[in-house]
This record gives C-alpha cells, structure tokens and sequence, in this order.
C-alpha cells in the first residue's frame, strides 16, 4: 500500500524539497538565452498572494517568476512558498506555457506541483484553448484535473473571458462545473480584474462563487507574457469546500453557496 504524508521519511522530504526549488531555478535562469536564441522578451519578479474563503480558512503566498515571450509562444516559471491554514507550509513550483498555434488561437498549459511541510503533496494541471479577439479581448475553455494525498482527485471545465477596460485594467468573468472522485459537485462563477498601478507594479484582485467553491482560474505569475489573466494566484491546495480533497473536513455547509476572494501583488523587473 502506498505511504500516506506522515509515514514519509523527513530526510527525502527535504530532499524532495531541495530538488524542485533548484529545479525551479535552473529552468528559470535556462530561459535566458532564449532572449538572444529566438529574438524574445524576457521579464521577471516577485510577488505576494492573500485568499481567504470559507470557515475562516487563508492562504499566504510569496514568489519569484520569470517569464519569456518569443515566437513559439511564451513561458511563466515561479517557485512559491506558501502558508495555508488547513494544509500548513510548503513549497511549490508552477509553469504556464501558451503555444502559437495560429495568429489569433492559442494553447495554454498550466501545471502546479506543491509539497507540504508536513507531507502532504498535490498537484495540478490546465490545458486549453485561447482565441484573441478584437482589441486584445479573450475567451477560452479549459479542463482541470487536481490530485492530492487524500486520497482525492478533482475534475473540472470552464471557460473564462478577459477583457481590457483601459490601458491600466483588465477584467475577467469564467464559470467552471466540476467533480470530485467522493462525489461532490462544484460549480461557479469568478470575477476578477488586473491594475497596472505603475510601470513596476500590478494588483491582482479575483471573486469565487460557488458551491463547493475552488481555485481553477488561469493565473501567470508575471502579470504578462499572454495568459488570460494577466495576474497570477497559483495555489497548491483547494480553499473552500469541494469535498475530501486537500484535507478537508466534510461538514452539512459545504455544499451551500460560498465564496473566496483573493488578492495579489507582482513587482516586475523588466
């Protein structure tokens, strides 16, 4: 039988630990030479992330990210270090990948792998389509699948859509129906919207409604290099409801109407 988080030897946690934060940083620091390779752009930073959601549950983020944009597409890279207040601490490693598939069709890939402190471990992945309209609006479709240690898995599709109101803010509006493997049904609606409040700085601001409510929006850490939310809240657990995954109790209110809001911060470097 498979070991669960607490049967794990601390010492290959730590290692295991120790290998994504350097691979992390070795894939971002590989993407330099794709600036003078392919003739792109390359940008990175730092940010924080806040959620909070339901039965008094939060999550805390910090991050560094890289970004690159060349012909091919583009690609975010960030390690995270989180807190969250049902999971604990831990350490993250999240990639978004857009691939020019046509001038106006694109393919996004969005992957999410965390560990735990205490052992715990999931991860996530997105795929999906983008079409750009007129005036850099976008729509797009996706599906979800989340995993985690206990024992529970999470399936998901959505759409979002992602409109510039000015050149300083972005709004975006999505919906996404899901289920997870105990049997518990999600489905939502999200509002969320992106600030350029200077040349350095974004603020990142997002609205879940839902019953048994998660996090599944688009995020990109850097802000730019496309993406349907120019922003980024990459989580490595489920806040809210949603069944047994991610630790969670089960309790009579989870599958009433709930919500969870977030809010983040991204310093840019050019």
């Amino acid at each position: 039988m498979p070991r669960r988080p607490t049967d794990r030897n601390p010492g290959d946690l730590v290692k295991r630990r120790i290998a994504l934060a350097s691979l992390a940083i070795a894939l971002a620091l590989g993407l330099f030479p794709a600036k003078a390779t392919l003739g792109g752009t390359l940008s990175g930073g730092a940010g924080a992330d806040y959620q909070t959601g339901p039965h008094s549950q939060s999550y805390r983020g910090a991050l560094l990210f890289v970004s690159a944009d060349t012909s091919p597409g583009e690609l975010t890279l960030a390690a995270i270090r989180y807190g969250d207040s049902r999971l604990g601490a831990g350490i993250a490693a999240f990639a978004n990948a857009g691939l020019n598939l046509a001038p106006s069709l694109h393919l996004r890939v969005i992957g999410l792998r965390a560990f735990g402190d205490g052992g715990f471990d999931s991860w996530r992945l997105r795929a999906g389509p983008e079409l750009k309209l007129g005036d850099q609006a976008t729509v797009g479709a996706y599906y979800l699948h989340q995993h985690d240690d206990a024992p529970e898995s999470f399936d998901a599709g959505g759409a979002e859509a992602t409109v510039p109101v000015s050149s300083k803010f972005s709004a975006q509006a999505g919906s996404s129906y899901g289920r997870w493997t105990s049997g518990e049904i999600t489905f939502q609606g999200m509002l969320g919207g992106t600030l350029r409040a200077g040349s350095r700085l974004l603020i990142l601001g997002e609205v879940d409604v839902g019953r048994n409510v998660t996090t599944a929006s688009s995020a990109s850490p850097s802000g730019g290099g496309g993406g349907i939310f120019g922003g980024g809240l990459p989580l490595p657990g489920q806040l809210g409801g949603g069944g047994g995954g991610s630790g969670s109790q089960k309790t009579s209110s989870e599958s009433a109407i709930a919500s969870t809001a977030q809010l983040g911060v991204r310093f840019l470097i050019p």
